[in-house]
């Protein structure tokens, strides 16, 4: 039998496969930062047939073109994707063999992207697993991704994952394991499970897609509700489509930026515009909360960044998330300047890079905060007040507003609901949201709460 490892990336609840039998293996949707898989394949003696991209992500940027060149396995893009570098178009029924009767075949999967492909593992003639990357994940269906399919409606995108569902994905054995590129906390997950795998049986049993066999109804439950296209979708799907850089040979990624005291806040201060330089904190919220330079916001990495090989048995929800809302936050071009944690220089910068944003930053604070570093800012410092939960009655009794700063689908889901008397303000889009909020409630002070600290954090700062 062929076996599977599976590595998950908390931050941005993406899992990546690598599929080997009797020491060669294929890998499939590597992210950016892929020593650990080189690691592992040498730990577990095997060696990469192939490195396979299911579509052109547009969440997270791919690590295809450096696993490619550390071991010279050529990599797999579905021929639809229109990809422009170096690959092999793949099409219906190409297949990727290990010997004895076991293979990767694909199947062309439209839906989320047109280009989408996937991955049945066979095992001497029964199919056992499918990889299915964004086209099925547990419980739900890939969204039309319009960043990613530029020039295809969002209806064309319905009417193709209607066909890929009833007339192939439906098709495949019942004990046929399901392995999706990602899972609850996604931006690609429209309706998110805290399951990592599944089984066509159990999706056909309660997957929407699956038991919506009426067209009309199924293009309806597809298409409503279209959640905002991130700021860095657009950017990752470009990298992915060209080949992000290597960071191997790409002195913009491989070197950090960091810099002393001085530096940094003389670059920072100096900076032309500089209302419109992003000054990102990602300290814990209670850190920031007691003690910060003015003017920086704050979204915690938390300690669920994945930044070492992660096999859960569950997804972690949203915590660690920071990558994804600085991406929804901040467009491609702004140019980031980060303070963190003493000792997470290199996570923060490694973090922003897997959505796209190693270029952005302009400078990384060496050593972390420290308050007496205020002589040299010209900034000042700033403090926050935090609630605990029991005295939220006791806040909006005195007439403050309270904003719920998770996504509007979160704040109308009947499962975790929302506060009484709450407003629901997406953390990113408080910006074009706040002149409303404060002609709606002249003079009054705002509470605002996420679900695990790191969006409230950011809202507040």
């Amino acid at each position: 039998m062929a076996e599977v490892e599976t590595y998950y990336l908390g931050c941005l609840a993406q899992a990546s496969y690598l599929v080997h039998y009797k020491g060669v293996g294929v890998l499939i949707d590597p992210r950016r930062d892929g020593q650990l898989y080189l690691d592992h394949l040498a730990d577990i003696n095997v060696r990469l047939k192939a490195v396979v991209l299911t579509h052109l992500h547009a969440d997270f940027v791919a690590g295809h073109a450096d696993i490619s060149a550390a071991t010279g396995a050529p990599v797999f893009i579905g021929k639809n994707c229109d990809a422009r570098s170096p690959h092999c178009p793949v099409i219906e029924g190409d297949r990727l063999g290990f010997g004895d009767g076991v293979f990767l075949e694909a199947i062309e999967t439209p839906g989320h992207t047109m280009g989408c492909i996937t991955w049945l593992l066979s095992e001497r003639g029964t199919v056992t697993r499918a990889f299915t990357g964004d086209t099925l994940h547990v419980g739900s269906i890939g969204p039309p991704d319009l960043v990613a399919s530029m020039g295809t409606s969002v209806e064309a995108l319905a009417l193709a994952m209607y066909d890929t569902v009833h007339s192939k994905l439906k098709k495949l054995p019942d004990a046929c394991v399901v392995h999706p590129c990602h899972g609850a906390g996604s931006p690609c997950c429209s309706l998110p499970s805290d399951k990592l795998s599944s089984t066509i049986g159990e999706e056909k049993a309660n997957n929407q897609a699956f038991i919506l066999e009426e067209k009309p109804l199924f293009l309806s439950f597809l298409t409503k509700g279209q959640p905002s296209t991130p700021a860095y979708f657009l950017g990752c799907v470009s990298l992915n489509k060209t080949g992000p850089p290597l960071l191997a040979a790409s002195g913009a990624c491989q070197l950090l930026p960091l810099m002393q005291t001085a530096e940094f806040f003389h670059r920072l201060t100096n900076c032309p515009n500089l209302d419109s330089v992003y000054k990102l904190d990602t300290r814990e919220a209670g850190d920031f909360a007691n003690s910060h330079v003015s003017g920086f916001l704050n979204f915690p990495m938390s300690n669920k960044g994945g930044v070492n090989e992660l096999t859960p048995d569950k997804n972690e929800m949203h915590e660690g998330n920071f990558a994804v809302w600085v991406g929804r936050m901040v467009a491609m071009d702004v140019r980031i300047f980060v303070i963190t944690a003493p000792g997470r220089e290199r996570e923060g910068f490694s973090r922003l890079g897997r959505v796209g944003m190693c270029n952005n930053v302009e400078g990384i604070l060496d050593g972390g905060f420290q308050e007496q570093m205020v002589t040299y800012t010209g900034l000042g410092v700033a403090r926050n007040t935090r609630l605990q939960p029991s005295e939220v009655p006791k806040a909006q009794e005195s007439g403050e507003v309270i904003l719920d700063v998770r996504t509007r689908n979160e704040f109308v889901c009947q499962k975790n609901g929302h506060l009484a008397g709450a407003y629901s303000a997406p953390v990113f889009e408080l910006q074009s949201l706040a002149p409303e909020l404060r002609k709606r409630f002249p003079g009054k002070s705002f509470v605002v709460y996420c679900r695990g600290g790191v969006r409230s954090a950011g809202a507040s700062s």
